[in-house]
């Protein structure tokens, strides 16, 4: 009996997103848990200027403290956004590297929003996570839970303050979030549109907001401005849709300053020094804790499953909640669709138990269904309007 043909899988990373380099991280270990024996693979880094580049030496950690000068010893690769190309495009001879699927591993702009899922779909190819629409609105906080809100999902009051009318007039800014109903200080001030807890900050005194506000034009066009729950317990549960829809065990993150800042984050499982990151899966959390209300913990999964359904989301997605411990009211806070976060630490010590490589394995053949499906329809109906 011959051996089956491995599928081809292109991984995306990198990108010109402020999270380039968390995005590095997430590659490096999916590429890295894939099952070599279904699956070859095909890194494609793209550099913060925009290009695409390929070749082995992507797999070595190592390699990336030297970018942007060795990205000489790669190929540069496209994907054009013509369906039938059946890869990726070398820039040099204009050869074609097969892909049968193409996974993105980016975290933030231009790689969570739509953009790069739109390439794909003009390209005609099949890829894992969300679609166009539903990347596009989970990646903007403030879009996303308005939409949850008119889906019966609990959220904070959030005010979006746009960086142009911030730029003409700051105070009046400042004096429009605090004049809100039912705000008081402190608050919290984040980019809408950003992950990995970069701009984010919590304002304690009015003197701070313009700070703040500043803060988070540096890296987004909009900044998100909430009420803070000052006796605050956060709760994430994952979802995933193989097969239908999943849930994960619950966790409850540990944040030893109050913010789950960048470093906490990303820097903690290595350290500044040396670099190695194990990215969201070092931060300190209680898995499945045990002494967790079971109505919460049940709550937390309805409200979560509801989310990644009404918002048609696919792949897998960690979705995070607050508790306000005053009151035990419990609100949607965000939504981190895979690649921001595959949550693989929530699902090893789930019921029934999902390892990293099953996941990815579940992902690419939803990602190839999903494809399926849409090249069933009938999209030519012939020139009528043209020739009448």
């Amino acid at each position: 009996m011959t051996k089956s043909k491995r599928t081809r899988v292109a991984v995306l990373f990198g990108g010109r997103s402020v999270e380039h380099e968390i995005s590095v991280i997430t590659a490096l270990q999916l590429m890295q848990a894939i099952d070599p024996a279904v699956y070859e693979v095909t890194p494609v880094y793209i550099a913060p200027s925009g290009t695409w580049h390929t070749g082995t030496e992507l797999l070595n950690r190592s390699f990336y403290a030297k970018v942007p000068g060795n990205l000489s010893s790669l190929a540069e690769v496209t994907l054009l956004p013509k369906p039938g190309v059946g890869g990726l495009t070398k820039l040099s001879d204009h050869s074609i590297i097969p892909i049968d699927v193409f996974l993105p591993a980016f975290h933030g702009q231009y790689g969570e929003d739509g953009c790069i899922q739109g390439l794909f779909e003009m390209a005609d190819v099949p890829y894992t996570g969300s679609n166009v629409v539903s990347s596009a609105m989970t990646m903007n906080k403030y879009a996303c839970k308005v939409f949850l809100k008119e889906h019966g999902v609990p959220v904070l009051p959030a005010q979006l303050i746009a960086r142009s009318d911030a730029q003409r007039d700051i105070r009046g800014a400042v004096e429009r979030v605090l004049a809100h109903d039912g705000y008081s200080l402190p608050l919290f001030v984040k980019p809408c549109n950003l992950g990995s807890s970069i701009g984010i900050s919590k304002v304690k005194d009015a003197s701070e907001l313009a700070a703040a506000l500043a803060k988070v034009f540096r890296y987004d066009t909009h900044a998100l401005v909430e009420p803070c729950v000052n006796e605050i317990m956060e709760i994430n549960c994952s979802v995933r849709d193989h097969d239908g829809i999943h849930a994960s065990v619950v966790e409850v993150p540990v944040s030893q300053s109050g913010v789950l800042s960048y470093e906490e984050k990303y820097l903690r499982g290595g350290g500044k020094k040396t670099g190695q990151s194990a990215g969201m899966a070092s931060l300190t959390r209680v898995i499945d804790p045990q002494d967790l209300d079971p109505e919460i913990k049940r709550n937390v999964v309805e409200l979560a499953t509801r989310s990644f359904t009404v918002l048609g989301c696919s792949g897998v997605a960690r979705l995070d909640f607050i508790v306000d411990l005053a009151t035990g009211n419990l609100y949607f806070n965000e939504l981190n669709a895979f690649p921001g976060s595959c949550s693989f630490y929530l699902w090893v010590r789930s019921n029934p138990r999902v390892l990293y490589t099953t996941l990815i394995h579940n992902m690419i053949e939803t990602a190839m269904k999903h494809h399926a499906t849409g090249a069933s329809l009938d999209r030519n109906i012939g020139l009528k309007a043209l020739r009448s």
